[in-house]
């Protein structure tokens, strides 16, 4: 159980919490895939929060089974993918039970953007998902493999510098890949999830949130101004570590 130690210490220096750490079985399991996707727009004033989601799984084919199923039986025509703000009520309910029965791990990101219209970058977005991906790595240590995400830019250039910030930042080996939702409907799984998070958090509709409820293992809530000082701290701190010591 060292390793709960060690997170035990890192939660009380950073001043989070997890509902629950990780069991020393959870611990042995390696090779974990991570499906991100956001709910909320960043330029929009009118949207009072940003959600970002992240869904774990050792068991990828599983969860694109789950999404089959639902969308031949639940959803209207078979659709190609299901989003959260597409669906129906009845198809969100159905899909969010399915998930909850599932072997997976859920981490929100919740933004408070207090009525700020924020430019829509690769850089921005990295922020949201850096934080985000930051408490998976903080929970996991070194057993996430992929991190997968719905193609939130569809210029290369975009992704390319999204990653560049995004890997700096974690300081891990990972590589994001970009995909599109209809040819990996896996990534609306996150979808589906920052959708009820982000209705809860408005006040529209806490139903569904409660279906996934007990999946959640990390529920953060920020300001975006908070974040962006977070970053210049940590951009200030790797500049000085870069900076050659000074010999008198």
């Amino acid at each position: 159980m060292k390793s709960q130690k060690l997170i035990s210490i890192i939660l009380k220096r950073d001043g989070r919490k997890f509902p629950r750490l990780p069991t020393a079985v959870e611990y042995r399991r390696v090779g974990r895939t991570v499906y991100l996707d956001e709910s909320g727009t960043l330029p929009d004033p009118r949207d009072p929060a940003v959600v970002v989601a992240a869904i774990s799984t050792q068991t990828p084919q599983r969860l694109k089974s789950m999404t089959k199923i639902i969308r031949k039986h639940y959803a209207k025509s078979n659709p190609p993918e299901i989003k959260f703000y597409r669906a129906g009520d009845r198809t969100k309910k159905k899909f969010l039970e399915k998930l909850a029965a599932q072997d997976v791990e859920i981490f929100v990101l919740i933004v408070e953007k207090q009525n700020q219209s924020i430019t829509d970058s690769p850089e921005n977005f990295a922020l949201l998902c850096w934080l985000l991906l930051e408490d998976c790595l903080l929970y996991y240590q070194h057993q996430i493999k992929h991190v997968v995400l719905d193609r939130h830019f569809q210029r290369t250039i975009d992704q390319d510098k999204f990653n560049q910030v995004l890997t700096s930042l974690l300081d891990e080996p990972l590589s994001p890949v970009h995909v599109d939702s209809q040819t990996e409907p896996l990534v609306n799984v996150a979808d589906m999830v920052a959708g009820s998070v982000l209705w809860a958090q408005t006040g529209k509709d806490n139903v569904f949130y409660q279906i996934i409820r007990t999946k959640i293992v990390s529920e953060r809530v920020i300001k975006w101004k908070q974040i962006k000082t977070r970053f210049w701290q940590e951009k200030t701190r790797r500049n000085r570590r870069k900076r050659p010591s000074q010999t008198s």
